[in-house]
């Protein structure tokens, strides 16, 4: 059988998968996973699907804004952006207040076909969440604060931080809400995708 080599040994061995990582990843299938098969968004490698969801997310970023939430060079994201482009997902709309500065919104194609991935997502959200007593709403909602904050320390300490989310995500208000949801699927998306492959590989 052939054998595989590495340049360079990992010098600590992966550590064990604690409780809370499998009682989240079954967490995040129950919600997440979806048999069917979307070509338009298998096909696309992981990075296109990451700067696809961020500009859903985050409408109207500059290549500079993009390259800092994705932390890739922004010829990086230059070249996605033209695949995406070419694609019919995404477009180009230069800045009304500077021609020169080239911002990337999605398109009308774009937006149709990620409201149809994501509508079963917040629907089974959705029924989930009507099924929660208020009491398990508020311990829920407070154990997810709490983790969140954790990680985001500990992300900190090992020199691997987030970047920031615009300030408008973290009012609170309708408006932030709204815009947090596709915030939200974004991540969730990414996660589902190897929960996805695992499945049909089954």
């Amino acid at each position: 059988m052939p054998t595989h080599e590495t340049k360079e040994k990992s010098t600590s061995p992966c550590p064990p998968e604690p409780p809370f990582g499998k009682a989240f990843f079954l967490l995040m299938r129950s919600i997440v996973f979806d048999a069917k098969h979307h070509p338009e968004l298998d096909m696309l490698p992981l990075a296109q699907l990451r700067l696809l969801w961020t500009v859903r997310g985050f409408p109207n970023g500059t290549m500079k804004d993009n390259s800092e939430r994705l932390m890739v060079s922004q010829s990086t994201v230059t070249q996605l952006a033209d695949r995406l482009v070419k694609r019919g997902l995404i477009e180009r709309a230069a800045d009304p207040a500077d021609r020169r500065v080239i911002r990337l919104r999605m398109s009308q194609y774009g937006i149709d076909l990620m409201e149809m991935v994501d509508t079963p997502r917040r629907q089974t959200t959705l029924l989930v969440w009507e099924r929660l007593s208020p009491e398990e709403r508020e311990q829920v909602l407070q154990v997810f604060h709490h983790v969140t904050a954790i990680a985001e320390q500990v992300r900190e300490e090992i020199q691997r931080p987030m970047p920031p989310l615009p300030d408008k995500w973290m009012e609170g208000d309708d408006t932030s809400e709204r815009e947090g949801s596709s915030n939200t699927s974004s991540v969730v998306d990414l996660m589902s995708r190897p929960v996805r492959g695992k499945a049909l590989a089954s």
